[in-house]
C-alpha cells in the first residue's frame, strides 16, 4: 500500500466503529425480563468472583490482572444495570431480593406472638457487660472512681520517676 497507490476507501467504516453510541431507545424491560437479566448478571458476577478467588495464588500476574479486571467489570455491570432501571423496575427487583430472605417466624407462631410488630428491646448500659473487662480492671475502676486529678509531666519525667533514665 505504501507504493504510491491510493488506499481503497472503506465504505463501511462508519458502521464498523466499536465506540459508536448504542441506541438507548426501545421498549423498557418487563418485570420478568428485569428479573431474568438481573439473575443472569448476578450469576456471571458470582462465577467471575469464584474464579478470581480460586486462582488468586495459582496464576501469574498477567492472568491475575485479567481475572481481576473481569471481576470488577462484572460487579460494575451489575451496578450499572441496577442504577439504570426505572423506579417501578427497581421496586420489583427489590421485592424479589427481599422475598428470597423471608423472616423465620416459627418460634413466634408456635407461641402465639404477634409477628407484625417487632418487640421493643429495652436494655440499659448497666445490663450490658463487657466480656473483655477483667476483674482487676473493675477493682481499679472502683478504687480510683473519686480521682479527678489530671496527670502532668513529660515522658522524660516518667523515665526519671521510674529510674530508667
Amino acid at each position: 500500500m505504501s507504493q504510491g497507490r491510493p488506499r481503497p476507501e472503506n465504505r463501511n467504516r462508519d458502521f464498523q466503529s466499536s465506540n459508536r453510541p448504542r441506541r438507548s431507545g426501545g421498549r423498557p424491560l418487563t418485570t420478568n425480563q428485569v428479573l431474568v437479566k438481573y439473575d443472569n448478571l448476578l450469576e456471571q458476577h458470582l462465577i467471575t468472583r469464584k474464579k478470581y478467588y480460586e486462582y488468586y495464588n495459582r496464576v501469574d500476574d498477567r492472568q491475575l490482572k485479567k481475572l481481576e479486571n473481569n471481576f470488577f467489570q462484572s460487579i460494575e455491570h451489575l451496578r450499572r444495570f441496577e442504577s439504570n432501571l426505572e423506579p417501578w423496575q427497581k421496586e420489583a427487583l427489590e421485592k424479589r431480593k427481599t422475598e428470597r430472605y423471608r423472616l423465620d417466624l416459627t418460634y413466634s407462631l408456635n407461641r402465639g406472638l404477634d409477628t407484625s410488630l417487632p418487640a421493643p428491646v429495652e436494655i440499659t448500659d448497666e445490663q450490658i457487660e463487657d466480656p473483655h473487662f477483667k476483674e482487676s480492671q473493675k477493682e481499679a475502676f472502683e478504687m480510683y472512681k473519686e480521682d479527678t486529678e489530671e496527670s502532668e509531666g513529660s515522658f522524660d519525667d516518667y523515665l526519671k520517676f521510674k529510674g530508667l533514665n
